[in-house]
């Protein structure tokens, strides 16, 4: 900055001053969207296979959430030997003003496979 003229060197500061505060604007925003909204995780739960359809290609699910969750949905992973159906919700939970109720929400959701269920080993994906 030594070998700007007087006018250069004011603007590289309040370029750099305005560039500091913008980034502290940025992280104090942050900040209070975590304490008072909170962020979204996505998590796998407990869940049971209830049903499986007579031809093999529809699992239906059971599984629990709580109040600050959703239900995200279930989601079958096959391979040629196994199929395992994993449940999840999606918590937001924040830091501040507000406390989950303990009320427990049960959902049955249906599954299809790409191919019939056959021989393959059905489990349930753990949290």
């Amino acid at each position: 900055m030594e070998r700007l003229t007087g006018e250069a060197r004011d603007r590289v500061r309040a370029s750099s001053l305005t560039l500091v505060a913008a980034l502290t604007l940025v992280g104090v925003a942050v900040g209070l969207w975590a304490v008072f909204v909170g962020f979204e995780r996505t998590t796998v739960v407990d869940s049971e296979v209830v049903a499986v359809s007579e031809d093999g290609r529809r699992v239906t699910v059971r599984y629990s959430y709580g109040g600050c969750q959703r239900a995200d949905g279930v989601e079958a992973h096959e391979t040629e030997e196994t199929v395992v159906v994993a449940a999840s919700v999606t918590e937001r939970r924040p830091l501040v003003g507000q406390d989950c109720q303990a009320v427990g929400v049960i959902a049955e959701e249906e599954v299809v496979l790409t191919a019939p269920l056959g021989d393959r080993e059905l489990r349930t994906a753990t949290p």
